[in-house]
């Protein structure tokens, strides 16, 4: 772990309190430091696993190793959904992984919290009644929205030209909102995609109109498509929502009064990406869309926790975008990936494809 002189001993006290797993990586994948919680997943104390291989705790073939070698490869700050951590020593567990660069001599801070499973009555009674208000939630939402959507429909038919654009994109978004209310009331999250072949030019070209019509007004959107690109199996509703949440982030974190928020769109090829399958390797690459803001980065002590539900930085907000962008990546066997800097902050969305278009199989 990298801290200051002064800074080391209340940076190990706070490790040491914290109630998930923290491990030290070195650049060679041996351990530098495990807090408590750690040496209770591990089943080994700090001094026993302290300077030794990760691959002599794990197996080589654990679907951690793969998760660190991909973080490795792509840079940045990289987050994962159930991970299974098992050895001969260690009960199975699925864990949520996040890990983060460590200082400039290529080591690795790798968070691990476990997932709860419901399994009590107490806890079962609790879903039963959010799913009930979700229910009672999607009846009301979408009885004022049928009525906007219609509204919209009325309209179209005496509006102006320069005006069908906007109509046609409250009707749009009004149909997306109404899927994705009727699947959160069938108690049905993120995790779970109706995938299907997908331009994803077509709905980041949607999410675009939709912010410039209403948080990006002001905003400046350069946008660099790779025409080249396949279209990919996904849900477009989850990519639309991945989308939307990045970009929304990335215009509230670059406006000023200042400065005019600039956000670039861009997406392309991954060649030589491996995405992990149960049954080895299942893509040779992968479709990359990123989202670049020309903010202030984000707080470096904030990092590796921006993936964490709930968790948020600004006044008011709700903690729920990211950790929402990480779960539809988990769905859809991909990940998100996080390149900070003063200058800004770029969220890479990686989606397992099978080849690039035109290449030789």
């Amino acid at each position: 772990m990298t801290v200051t002189q002064d800074g080391s001993a209340l940076a190990l006290r706070v490790l040491d309190a914290m109630p998930f797993a923290v491990i030290g990586l070195t650049r060679r994948e041996t351990v530098s430091f495990v807090n408590p919680a750690a040496e209770t997943m591990l089943q080994r104390s700090s001094a026993l696993v302290r300077g030794r291989p990760l691959t002599e705790l794990l197996p080589e073939d654990s679907p951690l190793m793969d998760f660190i070698q991909r973080a490795r490869r792509e840079g940045g700050v990289m987050s994962a959904r159930s991970i299974r951590i098992a050895s001969p020593h260690i009960a199975p567990v699925d864990m949520d992984v996040t890990a983060s660069p460590d200082g400039e001599d290529g080591g690795l801070v790798l968070t691990l919290m476990p997932i709860r499973q419901v399994q009590d009555e107490s806890k079962n009674a609790e879903v039963n009644a959010f799913a009930q208000i979700a229910r009672m939630l999607g009846h009301e939402v979408k009885n004022p929205l049928a009525g906007i959507v219609g509204a919209a429909q009325l309209l179209a038919r005496q509006a102006r030209d320069d005006q069908q654009a906007l109509l046609t994109l409250i009707r749009e978004e009004g149909g997306r909102i109404t899927r994705i209310v009727d699947r959160f009331t069938a108690f049905e999250t993120f995790f779970a995609p109706r995938a299907r072949i997908t331009n994803v030019h077509i709905v980041l070209d949607s999410v675009i109109d939709l912010a410039r019509a209403s948080f990006g007004a002001n905003t400046r959107f350069d946008l660099q498509y790779d025409p080249s690109l396949p279209e990919i199996e996904v849900d477009p509703d989850h990519l639309h929502e991945a989308a939307l949440n990045l970009v929304k982030n990335a215009v509230e974190a670059a406006s000023t009064p200042s400065r005019q928020a600039r956000v670039s769109i861009s997406t392309r090829y991954r060649a030589g990406f491996r995405f992990a399958g149960r049954d080895g390797p299942r893509a040779r690459g992968a479709l990359e869309i990123s989202v670049t803001d020309n903010g202030p980065g984000v707080p470096e002590q904030t990092v590796p926790r921006v993936f964490e539900p709930f968790f948020t930085t600004k006044a008011g907000g709700a903690g729920i975008g990211l950790a929402v962008v990480a779960e539809i990546m988990q769905a859809h066997g991909g990940f998100v990936v996080l390149d900070n800097s003063v200058s800004g902050a770029s969220l890479r969305l990686l989606f397992p494809i099978a080849r690039q278009k035109g290449a030789a199989k």
